[in-house]
């Protein structure tokens, strides 16, 4: 279920500080879709990558490598993220 979007005639007559409200929800609604499909991508990549058979359980050799590739991801955000924001100071 998805909620239609603001008519840009509405937007426009919400007072200031309901804009800036309604703008910063925006964001963050777009922000959690960037990280869902992100996470996503991830899945699929670490999956693609490391498990060779699927059943009941993982072999030793796919866990640790589903850990290393979690564990690169992770750190590859970390540093991009930071890397960004030392760019916008």
């Amino acid at each position: 279920m998805s909620a239609s979007p603001l008519p840009a005639s509405a937007a426009a007559q919400l007072d200031p500080a309901s804009q800036a409200e309604l703008q910063q929800f925006l964001e963050q609604e777009n922000s959690k879709a960037r990280v869902q499909s992100q996470v996503h991508t991830f899945t699929q990549l670490c999956w693609d990558k490391c498990i060779t058979n699927v059943g009941n359980r993982l072999s030793g050799n796919e866990e640790a490598c589903l850990k290393h590739c979690v564990e690169r991801f992770l750190d590859t955000s970390v540093f991009i993220v930071n890397r960004l924001q030392s760019m916008q100071k």
